[in-house]
């Protein structure tokens, strides 16, 4: 069986995580899962719109709570950016109905960060 992403070749991946801890964790787990990926963290609007941009992501991975600027925010800017760029909230705060709200408002997916066994193949 050929590694997860294996047809999609190199993929950039986007974080809007206040946590580094959090983000590397994630990382870690992607490349772990034979993606093959590069990948920004950012944790505010501004750095939003600068890496959409200049990093020119394939997808965008977002924490749903962080102080001063929510995921609500981050999947609104990138919708603004680009309608069809695949967004997932990755949370620990996301509860079934914010996760049904994100997924109304334009998100592709969620995945719970205490159960990050579907992340790997959410991002392929």
């Amino acid at each position: 069986m050929p590694p997860i992403g294996s047809s999609l070749g190199h993929l950039r991946i986007l974080l809007v995580e206040d946590s580094a801890e959090d983000a590397a964790l994630m990382c870690r787990q992607m490349l772990d899962a034979g993606l093959q990926a590069s990948f920004e963290r950012v944790e505010t609007a501004g750095e939003l719109r600068d890496a959409l941009l200049r990093f020119a992501p394939d997808v965008v991975l977002s924490e749903l709570d962080m102080p001063g600027f929510a995921g609500n925010q981050a999947l609104e800017i990138v919708r603004g950016w680009h309608a069809d760029l695949p967004f997932i909230f990755v949370s620990g705060t996301l509860g079934e109905e914010n996760a049904v709200a994100a997924l109304h408002q334009g998100a592709n997916d969620y995945i719970i960060k205490h159960q990050p066994a579907r992340l790997p193949s959410a991002v392929a």
